[in-house]
């Protein structure tokens, strides 16, 4: 819709290219959404969005080409701006130029608010209130099976770490729900210091979440997770009493796309590994036997 507004204005106002720009979910700086034309040299005019007022048109000259910005706003609220731009030897913009700038920057501000309102709305839906983790539905429908296809095809290797807390029910029944909140951020922040950019990270529900680590190898799979179980020791600090100390129970199942086996049968791996730590002794982790392995193999 915006890479179609864009290029309608830019014909309709004969400019040699065109830029819509959005606020972003920071609502500190603005992103390009969408451009056409020839856009060389044109890194200045975003730039020069920090000056508008809602409501202004500005101008802007750059070495080859004579600009225009428009504000574009939702009430009075600034949201991003719209600029075109042509040939400095085809003269200056008129004041009809810049009424119609203005007409359609108008309308962009009412399509960006609800743009982002739509982001807004997909985005909770994705995420955990409380973490903004990704949530089970987002994790296990959406981005699992779209990460499971990429690695058939790359013939890549991953991990999943099924993590459930340990006497998590006792800081709740003792200390109260705030301290619980506490121990659930303080678990979301170590997960996410143990992941990297392109990993997930998700929040199942209550005390229970995933970590999936891309392109990783059985060995150092095993690795991260003792180094994880170790670092969670530090949780004891935050334990309902000393008779129940606050830790973690990892089961971790390795996926390797050539052995053919489905998500829901590697899902199930990580689960019964992490359930084995748990009737064992909690508070630590076990390596989920290979898929197709016989309940003897497995004990």
């Amino acid at each position: 819709m915006l890479m179609a507004a864009a290029t309608a204005t830019a014909r309709a106002l004969g400019a040699a290219g065109s830029r819509i720009y959005r606020e972003d979910e920071t609502h500190k700086t603005y992103a390009v959404a969408a451009e056409f034309g020839n856009v060389d040299g044109v890194v200045r005019i975003g730039e020069s969005i920090k000056d508008l007022k809602p409501g202004a048109v500005i101008s802007v000259e750059l070495e080859n080409w004579s600009a225009l910005v428009a504000a574009t706003q939702y009430r009075s609220g600034l949201n991003g701006a719209l600029a075109m731009w042509k040939p400095k030897e085809k003269g200056a913009w008129d004041s009809d130029h810049q009424l119609m700038l203005t007409d359609v920057a108008n309308q962009l501000g009412i399509a960006n608010e609800q743009i982002s309102n739509h982001e807004r709305i997909l985005k909770l839906s994705r995420t955990d209130g409380m973490t903004g983790l990704l949530n089970r539905r987002a994790f296990y429908e959406e981005e699992l099976p779209r990460r499971v296809s990429r690695l058939e095809r790359s013939g890549q290797t991953a991990a999943m770490f099924y993590v459930d807390m340990d006497n998590f029910k006792r800081v709740n029944d003792v200390h109260g729900h705030q301290a619980g909140d506490d121990a659930i951020l303080y678990l979301r922040d170590m997960l996410l210091n143990f992941s990297r950019p392109g990993d997930l990270v998700a929040r199942l529900g209550g005390d229970e979440f995933a970590m999936w680590l891309d392109g990783i190898d059985e060995q150092t799979s095993e690795k991260r997770a003792g180094q994880l179980i170790e670092t969670s020791k530090s949780m004891v600090s935050m334990s309902g009493d000393d008779d129940h100390p606050l830790g973690i129970s990892v089961g971790v199942a390795f996926f390797d796309p050539r052995t053919g086996e489905q998500l829901d049968q590697l899902l199930a791996r990580s689960d019964a590994a992490m359930y084995s730590v748990k009737k064992r002794s909690k508070g630590g982790f076990e390596m989920a036997p290979p898929p197709g392995s016989s309940p003897e193999n497995q004990d």
